[in-house]
């Protein structure tokens, strides 16, 4: 089975009670979600529970962790890589500081708008980049993950380095659970670009929205889990290299909320609103991070609860 656009694909909520779209930031984020899923369940609500969620590069991660039951195993090893900061980049195959890979986050760092001009003058400079081999950082990500089989209700994005298309990956579509994690991680510059079936592709962040919650009308419900609100919280700095899609458009999440609810949707939105100076990249924000998360996931279950029982 071909690999479909999302808007082949089409919405993935439909006559789902529960959904919940993971969104990207890097190893920040992905702590700081581990951290609030973990804070959630503390409290009684259980993300686990969810019949449809969508992960976004570090989303990807974190909702094929939840769905396939190691929540506590990837918190784990996330924070083993945050007490050994100078070691984790090795353990994750990844090399920085190329030319061509400092010109690809250069010019992902400055674009201004997103167009399918844009998105794919970055995916020419992602291609471009002599990252690490594509295969170890594939292999360090199934260490990661742990997971031999796609969790049930689980899907992933990513974007098309040629076309600039979200493409949309998911347990029936013949990818292993590790590649499609890959490929919606392959940031610019840092990691990939990673095949999914005939599409060379990049990280699922790099386009319109880095939560792509929209895809899950249909749903009764909706937890929209993002990094950034720069409607709301607009920042005196930006790390260029992370939320391209708020940076360019800010109020985002917001905007899916508000569409999805036309639809007919309740939705909650969680955004982490962490200082945008941070160097999201860095193992040693994985603690306070997790720590961080885990404090507003508790605080958030009161609301989450009735629509989760």
């Amino acid at each position: 089975m071909a690999i479909q656009t999302m808007a082949e694909c089409g919405p993935i909520g439909t006559g789902a009670a529960r959904a919940v779209a993971f969104g990207g930031g890097g190893e920040w984020f992905m702590a700081w979600m581990v951290g609030y899923a973990q804070g959630l369940r503390d409290a009684g609500v259980d993300l686990a529970a969810a019949d449809v969620t969508l992960g976004t590069s570090a989303g990807s991660f974190v909702g094929a962790a939840i769905k396939g039951g190691r929540l506590d195993d990837l918190g784990q090893a996330l924070a083993a890589l945050g007490a050994n900061p100078q070691d984790a980049n090795a353990e994750l195959h990844i090399t920085t500081g190329a030319p061509s890979q400092v010109r690809a986050q250069q010019v992902m760092g400055g674009t201004t708008e997103i167009s399918p001009a844009t998105l794919q003058a970055i995916g020419r400079a992602a291609m471009a980049a002599h990252n690490a081999p594509d295969a170890a950082y594939d292999a360090s990500v199934q260490t990661l993950l742990g997971l031999t089989s796609w969790p049930t209700g689980h899907h992933t994005t990513a974007t098309d380095c040629y076309t600039a298309e979200s493409v949309i990956v998911g347990p029936n579509d013949g990818i292993p659970i590790a590649q499609a994690a890959t490929a919606s991680s392959s940031l610019p510059g840092v990691n990939g670009p990673t095949w999914l079936d005939d599409r060379l592709c990049m990280d699922g962040g790099v386009s319109a929205s880095s939560t792509h919650a929209t895809m899950l009308s249909g749903a009764s419900f909706v937890l929209i889990i993002g990094m950034f609100d720069f409607a709301t919280h607009p920042p005196a700095h930006v790390n260029p290299s992370f939320g391209i899609a708020e940076r360019c458009n800010p109020g985002t999440a917001d905007r899916e909320a508000a569409s999805l609810r036309s639809g007919g949707s309740t939705v909650h939105v969680a955004i982490a609103n962490p200082d945008p100076t941070t160097n999201f990249m860095s193992a040693a924000e994985i603690g306070p991070a997790m720590a961080d998360g885990r404090t507003r996931g508790k605080a958030d279950a009161a609301v989450l609860a009735p629509h989760w029982s």
